[in-house]
């Protein structure tokens, strides 16, 4: 019986080691990162847009310009550095100060701003059913995270 609890774990961890996925592709992409998780998500609602090559190429196009935006670069740079300092404070075992805190704000505010426009070039070049689409994936987003929030503000949770 104890020999159970024993060899279920050991064959488990097996398991999972041989399921990590490996390249030998050694492009900047094939390696793991925040960016490249959110990249992920990116393709799968292209990918349930049934997007033209045409749009494809507009889209990667408007993407590209964006991250060669002076003003993107330079908000996201803004956005890091702000981020980092509030982090510091934490490290520190100290508060983030009111100032840094709002310097975070202030950055992501300037992100969200520089991001809707890039969204609304994007959604220029969808047809009337791929629109659709689009809003029907951002409303179920936004209802997992009004769900969550329900959770959350919900007492004894």
């Amino acid at each position: 019986m104890k020999l159970k609890y024993l060899i279920v774990p050991i064959f488990a961890l097996a398991a999972c080691g041989s399921l990590q996925a490996q390249t030998s592709d050694a492009t900047p992409s094939s390696s793991p990162s925040y960016e490249g998780h959110w990249r992920h998500h990116d393709h799968w609602v292209w990918n349930k847009l049934n997007l033209t090559d045409a749009q494809k190429q507009q889209i990667q196009t408007i993407r590209e310009n964006n991250r060669k935006n002076p003003a993107f670069r330079t908000a996201l740079a803004t956005y890091l550095q702000a981020k980092k300092k509030v982090q510091d404070d934490i490290n520190a075992t100290q508060a983030a100060t009111s100032e840094d805190s709002a310097a975070l704000g202030a950055a992501e505010a300037q992100l969200a701003v520089l991001r809707t426009q890039q969204q609304n070039e994007i959604k220029g070049i969808l047809s009337g059913d791929q629109v659709q689409t689009w809003n029907e994936f951002q409303a179920k987003r936004d209802a997992r995270i009004q769900n969550r929030i329900t959770k959350l503000t919900q007492p004894g949770s």
